[in-house]
């Protein structure tokens, strides 16, 4: 739960700076204000039938999983995307753009490898600045 709330802590502190630096360029002289807007993160961690990614069939859905995100980040659904690489069952941070956690928690669960239990779901809300892109 420590490293959880690490990873949460850092990415928005990570992501508050980008986009302050990117619309605030070190020659002005005040900051402008800026508009917030609710986020969810998801964590996506390892569920109850996950195999590793040692293993082929592991890997085969983990590279179906990554053209999954590429896709819902096309459409604006995900904002940013990440995989972990630590000792934790988490696999990958998503944020996505949606009105409510429940709207978040709905979209994932219905997702073929979340719904057959490969991956299971944590969603966490935060404010961060309005505007947020999904990076290339």
């Amino acid at each position: 739960m420590k490293r959880t709330i690490i990873l949460l802590l850092t990415l928005f502190v990570f992501t508050t700076v980008g986009v302050a630096f990117a619309e605030n360029p070190v020659d002005k002289v005040a900051p402008k204000k800026q508009d917030m807007q609710m986020y969810h993160i998801a964590m996506v961690k390892n569920g109850p039938n996950w195999k590793s990614q040692n293993s082929e069939e592991g890997m085969d859905i983990r590279m179906e999983v990554i053209e999954g995100i590429k896709e819902a980040a096309k459409s604006g659904l995900i904002l940013s995307a990440g995989l972990v690489n630590d000792e934790t069952d988490v696999e990958f941070i998503l944020i996505l753009d949606v009105e409510t956690k429940t709207e978040a928690y709905n979209i994932l669960q219905k997702a073929k490898n979340v719904a057959n239990g490969f991956f299971s779901v944590d969603i966490y809300s935060y404010f961060a600045p309005k505007g947020l892109a999904f990076q290339k």
